[in-house]
């Protein structure tokens, strides 16, 4: 099986929201906000909760073969391979921000380790990054290569 570009956008970002909403709450007691590529809003984030962005990049698309398909003969098959991102962002404000903002880390993390799609998107080398914090938050990204077939 095979996907567009834009079905293995959705199929990563809907992989990431299905985990997210399901675990969030029992760690932070509340699911907290997302933010997605290409959707940007014009608001700031409340800077008393956690929150993530998500995103995706393309690193390679290589030609792997032509395709097999009867109903796309003689059309080629491309390798697409890249990066997801979700940055998590906890508030310093909060007591517990860098125990629960680890934790949230894990279920992003957990989202893609090991996964595949329904469009054959997989995942690979998923890891968590902590990084520098900044004056008012702490913050974490999660890193997952992917990789999906497309005819074109």
């Amino acid at each position: 099986m095979t996907a567009t570009y834009d079905e293995a956008r959705n199929q990563i970002f809907g992989l990431f929201k299905a985990a997210w909403d399901a675990n969030t709450t029992a760690v932070a007691g509340y699911v907290p906000e997302v933010r997605y590529q290409g959707k940007e809003v014009g608001t700031v984030p409340d800077s008393t909760k956690h929150w993530a962005r998500i995103s995706t990049q393309s690193v390679l698309e290589t030609q792997a073969t032509l395709s097999t398909c009867v109903e796309e003969s003689g059309k080629s098959r491309y390798e697409s391979s890249g990066l997801v991102f979700v940055q998590l962002f906890a508030p310093k404000n909060v007591a517990t921000a860098y125990d629960i903002g680890t934790k949230l880390a894990q279920i992003a993390r957990n989202a893609f380790r090991g996964k595949k799609t329904t469009g054959q998107v997989w995942f690979r080398n998923v890891r968590i990054n902590n990084l520098e914090p900044e004056a008012l938050l702490y913050r974490f990204n999660v890193v997952a290569e992917y990789e999906y077939d497309e005819i074109g």
